[in-house]
């Protein structure tokens, strides 16, 4: 029974790396596309995956810890399948979230260097700016 349990909390668990997998390549295309609103919906979106997902592991380790040493190599060695497909969505999860975090520090450096280009602009415009009128030293109009 344990074993069942198991494989479908697996099973549960590509799915749901898989959906991860998704939401991360719609964010790669939001983070390029600069879309604020749309990078918002996937980031809430992705976040309750991630929820399941913890919900998922603790209740597979729950199972796990039930078993016997000798069942619990039994099942490991009946799911190695799963393991391997786990491990290869989590590894293309990985490379995906990299090369979005990869984006965002290049758009934020470029944003630093703006801003520090704009105040470097604004100190040299100091100097141009419109004197102060010299009033004369002597009264009358002139």
């Amino acid at each position: 029974m344990n074993e069942a349990k198991i494989k479908a909390i697996l099973e549960n668990k590509i799915t749901l790396l898989a959906k991860l997998a998704e939401q991360m390549e719609k964010q790669v295309k939001a983070v390029d596309q600069n879309d604020e609103s749309s990078l918002t919906q996937i980031l809430d979106e992705k976040e309750a995956v991630i929820e399941s997902l913890v919900r998922d592991d603790q209740e597979l380790e729950k199972e796990v810890a039930l078993l016997d040493e000798k069942n619990r190599v039994a099942i490991a060695n009946k799911l190695k399948g799963l393991g391997t497909q786990i491990e290869s969505e989590i590894e293309k999860i990985t490379e995906l979230e990299n090369e979005c975090e990869k984006n965002l520090l290049n758009e934020k450096f470029e944003l630093l260097e703006k801003m520090r280009s704009t105040r470097n602009g604004r100190t040299l415009l100091k100097g141009y700016g419109v004197s102060a009128r010299i009033k004369p030293k002597i009264s009358g109009s002139i």
